[in-house]
């Protein structure tokens, strides 16, 4: 991976994070760990030991708690997020990660909930497909319903980038049995018709995108786009452009964005802009926003 961090920083923040963890046991003892396994019920420390090392063999019940390095860290790996610096944050986290995913499981589960926005930013990254293996070990230690209910949207829309609908249709089928239409994300019901939209079940496609569309507040929920563009493609599907269109100018005036990520819609955006189109060639005035529209085909 090509450092996003300055060179000097990164080396100064990986010369910190890589530094021992402290491993404070029940019976008051601390042990500076290099290197920490865990297998089963058993935690392995490796400490220096002049030019070797000492292997320590613990219960993982004799473990109370950890002093890691860096915790602050993970407050700049925030910052950056917030301040829209991917790169750097995906990098940090990356580095936070690995000094801590083998410990997770001993941790609070706190720790485990901060690492979703590491899921969050692998899934903006090149590679989404490494959020898979992330979410399987941070899911065992996550308690809270929120965060458990992040993580859920994570992996389903983690398989559906990559494509693998076989595995998408069951995490879809749970979404929506523990969500509805009125929640903060639609992304159930946009996998599901989208799911549909591709068997060239028009109608279902329609009925199910439809769902979160007519119960929005004006504060759209997650994926809201995404249902828009494939209530679009039904309706033309159903050869109703009139009724695309219209769903069309509903999704220009709440500022929604076509989806272009998803090649489900490749071919009904073109139908659609081939419809504004010949729109344009017989109106007395332009559509508003078909200009738009065409510079967004023109980067398929």
């Amino acid at each position: 991976m090509t450092a996003a961090i300055p060179t000097a920083e990164y080396d100064a923040i990986y010369a910190e994070l890589h530094q021992p963890i402290d491993v404070h046991l029940i019976n008051g003892r601390t042990i500076p760990g290099h290197s920490i396994d865990v297998s089963g019920d058993q935690i392995q420390i490796a400490t220096s030991e002049g030019a070797g090392e000492i292997i320590h063999t613990f219960n993982v019940n004799q473990v109370d708690h950890f002093t890691i390095p860096g915790e602050s860290y993970k407050t700049l790996a925030v910052e950056w997020m917030e301040a829209g610096e991917a790169e750097n944050a995906l990098e940090l986290m990356q580095l936070l990660y690995l000094q801590r995913v083998k410990i997770l499981p001993l941790m609070p589960p706190s720790e485990s909930h901060f690492f979703i926005y590491y899921v969050d930013l692998i899934l903006q990254s090149d590679n989404p497909a490494r959020a898979i293996a992330v979410t399987a070990i941070l899911k065992p230690q996550i308690t809270h319903p929120a965060a458990l209910r992040a993580l859920d949207d994570a992996v389903l829309d983690s398989y559906n980038t990559l494509q693998l609908y076989d595995e998408v249709r069951p995490l879809t089928q749970a979404w929506l049995a523990q969500r509805d239409a009125y929640g903060d994300s639609a992304l159930g019901y946009y996998t599901h018709s989208a799911d549909l939209l591709r068997s060239e079940h028009y109608d279902e496609a329609l009925d199910t995108a439809l769902q979160p569309i007519v119960f929005s507040t004006p504060n759209p929920p997650e994926k809201l786009a995404h249902c828009y563009a494939v209530a679009i493609s039904a309706a033309l599907g159903l050869r109703d452009k009139d009724y695309a269109l219209t769903l069309y100018y509903e999704m220009q005036e709440r500022a929604l964005t076509w989806p272009t990520e998803d090649p489900t819609f490749e071919v009904p955006f073109k139908q659609l802009n081939e419809h504004l189109k010949k729109l344009n060639d017989t109106a007395d005035a332009p559509i508003a926003n078909a200009s738009t529209l065409s510079s967004q085909i023109s980067n398929l």
